[in-house]
């Protein structure tokens, strides 16, 4: 169980201790946190409850494998479904699975996988998943519902023999049409939460690659392969040649003239080897229509 303690500065006096409690915990959520045991001056709290200057508080975190992952009624994008694997496309704004840090618990892509088949294989909080998509990043992902499919679509994973293709629309033009980008990637020591080039024992091999499909006056439209699964990769990598996606306000991206409604990266193409039929399978999701429009006030 994670524990944090106060002393409530001055500049908090007489705001809500959800309120206090969010702005001084960032990764989690204030739904999250409001669900933790909390304590002020060593006596149990309530979040709405006004705090005041020299109060002491204190925060309990109750580990996410104690919490009850429930199933809940999300509508599913499924692009194909058999026995062994289920293709859906993650909508863009939707978490992957619950996680600790972010205390989400609810509303994510395994809270709606385990209201449509509910034995999945896997920890409640990763049910079916053998990868996943940020938060921010629409497009398709494939699930197990065996425990053989996921140990084989893991191995495929593992292997690098899954091939993962994705459209991001990014920043100027690039000196090169096509290229690789080989930069090792670590934990920001600052922000949990963010991912950075690094060079330390805790980064890890991180190698993308892509071809420009179209130019802009001020963006670029890629094709984007990663061959490796890192979190937010492809968003590290491309801020760090100085062409952050476009949307990407955590890694680098500032208002350009363009007018984008979100990140614009987008899980385009899917290809595997089936688990059980060793069938070869492809899928593909369509770049939605918010940002199929981004690109074509760009071309006008």
């Amino acid at each position: 169980m994670a524990y944090f303690h106060f002393r409530l500065p001055e500049d908090a006096e007489e705001l809500r201790l959800d309120k206090f409690l969010a702005r001084e915990l960032p990764q989690y959520s204030r739904s999250f946190l409001t669900k933790c045991k909390l304590f002020v001056n060593s006596k149990l709290a309530k979040p709405a409850m006004k705090v005041s200057t020299g109060d002491f508080v204190e925060v309990k975190v109750q580990p996410l494998r104690e919490l009850k992952i429930l199933s809940e009624n999300i509508p599913l994008l499924i692009l194909y479904e058999d026995a062994e694997i289920l293709i859906i496309e993650k909508p863009s704004g939707m978490i992957s699975h619950p996680t600790d840090h972010g205390g989400n618990v609810s509303g994510t892509l395994v809270n709606a996988l385990l209201f449509h088949h509910k034995n999945l294989p896997g920890e409640k909080n990763r049910a079916g998943l053998v990868h996943r998509l940020d938060k921010e990043t629409s497009g398709v992902m494939v699930v197990a519902k065996t425990e053989e499919a996921k140990k084989l679509l893991s191995k495929q994973f593992a292997e690098r023999e899954i091939k993962k293709k994705y459209l991001a629309l990014v920043v100027g033009k690039l000196k090169n049409k096509r290229g690789r980008i080989e930069a090792p990637i670590g934990r920001d020591s600052k922000n949990h939460t963010r991912r950075k080039i690094s060079i330390s024992p805790n980064s890890r091999e991180a190698i993308t690659e892509f071809e420009v499909v179209e130019e802009f006056q001020n963006a670029s439209l890629l094709e984007v392969k990663i061959l490796t699964g890192r979190t937010h990769q492809i968003r590290v990598h491309f801020n760090s040649i100085r062409h952050p996606v476009v949307g990407d306000a955590v890694y680098g991206y500032k208002k350009t003239g363009i007018d984008v409604p979100r990140l614009f990266l987008h899980a385009w193409k899917l290809k595997f080897t089936h688990p059980k039929t060793g069938k070869k399978m492809e899928f593909e999701s369509k770049l939605p229509k918010e940002l199929e429009e981004v690109l074509e006030r760009l071309r006008k």
